[in-house]
């Protein structure tokens, strides 16, 4: 086989530098036509990512959009002849990217078409309405798609199709049953289920219709903060519906759903640690990737018409297959990348095999695979600059909270070292989300190239492993939750990898919250924190007018009550869990970086740290504002600024 492709592969540099580790993917998004004779990427040109076409059988690559001001988040095939995309302005640091707009364009880059204009948010503004356009599906035999968009109220989604060579929507679902912000779609493209939200509360209605005339039914209504319900997740080829639901047990599995009968069907696969569906997928998407792509953990093949494996991310990400044809592919590939995650996507029209592989030290590179031939043909890497062979393991492990209960955690260790090692534990966000997952970890990496120890610990509170894991972490802020982190600590002190001498802490928003807390509940563990755009102030948190989670949203009041507290009842439990009311605790050296624009945790968090630490006597704080960011340092030279400042930070007081 020729080679296919003739992007230049950029040789690793014999060290690493920060600006290495927080550079943007070079490439990304490959995907196959459905004949399988050519792949849509996404490049660098004009120092954006834009979309180029590379020609499997000619060899030659066309660059198809030579956007300048932003970035093609996702480009998809839907036919042969043309593609759409959305953009994101990946240097914008406007904290949440979200995507933006939709576009068409022929693979000869002929015929392009703005469907649905880019919009643009005002830097720190909370009461931003943000109205995008999601796609959900190509239309076989046709240059036409369905969207799904807010067009006729903000609050609910409807679904559109749409000709992707003049822009014009045609609505499908007049009868929308209200407050819809998912549809799944028949194997003839019919939007059969919608998933809606009860206003008011935070209870979810599943509706159903049997045809596509036929009246909206509600299946089911429960509280979406329960153990209740079931997750939909797809319609097969053959209309089966799929779904995730823990069953009254604590794991989630994947079940056909009996829409006669309304009731769970037979249970499809189950993992004995760890959830399907159910948040058990990582953060690299968004909230739009979740609302128009729900069945993240199923594998259909289009030909055979029919679920032939399924994706769970467990330990690390693991494969589950029901079709022999798809098991011993994938094992040929496993066996020429051991060690490895490989991921298998089949053209619809072609015996074309795109597979994704990537580890722990390894960000992620793309082959082509002709099973025939049982050749693999290396195309393109993520980060060609990144040398695997310099990078750390990450290995996953599991200890006991003083309370008996297990923690999943990963571990990354400088190469070579595992004895005494300075330590950083890293908190993940959310907190009520899967944080860590097994694989190339830029920050991980970053800090076990400077010869420290990582420690990321998946919290009770996080998603992912089962009811019983999440639910012991609500309202357990600065408590339990904190003391899991201790815990962790502790544990790898007990082994003899980390000097109890030198420990640090750090972490972004829940992550800058756990710091600052636990500068001040464990002040002889640490020897300094990173609090990046963190809470500090939890009655601040729960009563703000100008956050993006408002006080104004009676759906927000209710989770805050139910995971944190209530600020008109709990006031006093609030107070003694804020770091900003417990300054005089903090004695080790802290590093507070925010964005200016932020209105997830606005900047005012900050600034109450900071005049508290102020107050309380503590002259050791480092401050950085980013003026142009927001809930997150996402520029890559403000990450290459923030980074450099932690580099310097803890080779100061780690020593």
């Amino acid at each position: 086989m020729q080679p296919p492709l003739t992007f230049a592969q950029a040789k690793p540099p014999a060290t690493t530098s920060v600006d290495d580790f927080f550079r943007h993917d070079r490439y990304a998004g490959l995907a196959l036509s459905p004949d399988g004779q050519f792949i849509a990427a996404l490049a660098p040109v004009n120092g954006r990512r834009n979309v180029a076409v590379l020609d499997l059988k000619a060899g030659s690559v066309a660059v198809i959009t030579s956007l300048r001001e932003r970035d093609v988040r996702t480009v998809r095939w839907i036919n042969n002849e043309r593609l759409v995309f959305d953009l994101i302005d990946l240097q914008s640091g406007l904290g949440e990217q979200r995507p933006s707009g939709l576009f068409a364009i022929n693979r000869d880059g002929k015929e392009a078409r703005e469907l649905v204009a880019a919009s643009v948010a005002s830097p720190g503004s909370a009461k931003f309405v943000y109205r995008p356009t999601l796609l959900l599906s190509a239309l076989p035999d046709s240059s036409d798609i369905l969207v799904m968009a807010t067009d006729r109220t903000v609050e609910s989604f409807d679904v559109y199709r749409m000709d992707t060579y003049t822009g014009r929507k045609t609505l499908v679902t007049f009868d929308n049953p209200g407050f819809v912000y998912g549809w799944l779609l028949d194997s003839k493209r019919q939007p059969r289920l919608a998933i809606a939200g009860i206003e008011g509360t935070t209870r979810t209605a599943i509706h159903y219709r049997a045809s596509a005339e036929g009246p909206w039914i509600k299946l089911a209504e429960f509280d979406g903060l329960s153990n209740e319900g079931f997750d939909p997740l797809a319609f097969g080829p053959d209309d089966t519906l799929y779904v995730a639901s823990r069953a009254g047990s604590d794991k989630a599995a994947i079940y056909t759903y009996d829409l006669k009968a309304n009731r769970l069907g037979e249970r499809q696969i189950a993992h004995k640690d760890y959830d399907f569906g159910y948040g058990n997928r990582p953060l690299g998407g968004d909230l739009t990737d979740l609302l128009s792509n729900r069945n993240f953990n199923l594998i259909f093949d289009s030909k055979k018409k029919k679920l032939v494996g399924a994706r769970q991310y467990a330990e690390r990400e693991e494969f589950f297959w029901f079709d022999e044809e798809w098991s011993r592919l994938h094992a040929m590939v496993n066996g020429a990348l051991p060690q490895r995650t490989n991921r298998l996507t089949r053209s619809t029209d072609s015996a074309s095999i795109l597979v994704y592989s990537y580890s722990d030290r390894d960000p992620g590179r793309w082959y082509l695979l002709d099973a025939e031939k049982r050749s693999l043909q290396e195309l393109v890497a993520r980060r060609p600059w990144i040398d695997v062979q310099q990078m750390a393991q990450k290995t996953p492990i599991r200890y006991k909270a003083r309370d008996g209960i297990e923690i999943p955690a990963y571990l990354t260790l400088p190469p070579g070292r595992d004895k005494q090692l300075p330590l950083v534990l890293i908190v993940h966000g959310g907190p009520f989300v899967r944080g860590e997952f097994w694989g190339w970890d830029r920050e991980a990496q970053f800090l076990a190239s400077r010869g420290y120890a990582v420690l990321q610990v998946d919290y009770r509170g996080s998603l992912g492993y089962g009811w019983n894991h999440h639910r012991l972490g609500r309202r357990q802020w600065g408590l339990a939750m904190q003391d899991d982190l201790t815990d962790g600590v502790n544990h790898l002190v007990a082994q003899g990898i980390a000097d109890k001498s030198r420990v640090a802490i750090m972490g972004g928003s829940y992550g800058g919250y756990a710091t600052m807390m636990g500068l001040a509940k464990d002040p002889d563990l640490y020897r300094c924190g990173i609090n990046i755009v963190g809470v500090t102030d939890l009655a601040l948190m729960g009563t703000a007018t100008w956050s993006d989670m408002s006080v104004e949203s009676k759906e927000f009041q209710i989770w805050f009550a139910q995971h944190v507290g209530d600020p008109a009842k709990e006031r006093d439990k609030l107070d003694a869990a804020s770091p900003a009311r417990l300054a005089d605790r903090i004695r080790r050296p802290v590093l507070i970086a925010h964005g200016y624009n932020d209105v997830r945790v606005p900047i005012e968090h900050a600034h109450r740290m900071r005049a508290a630490l102020d107050r309380a006597g503590m002259r050791d704080v480092e401050w950085v504002v980013y003026p142009d960011e927001a809930h997150g340092i996402l520029r890559e030279k403000n990450a290459s600024d923030l980074y450099s400042r932690i580099e310097r930070f803890l080779a100061k007081h780690m020593a």
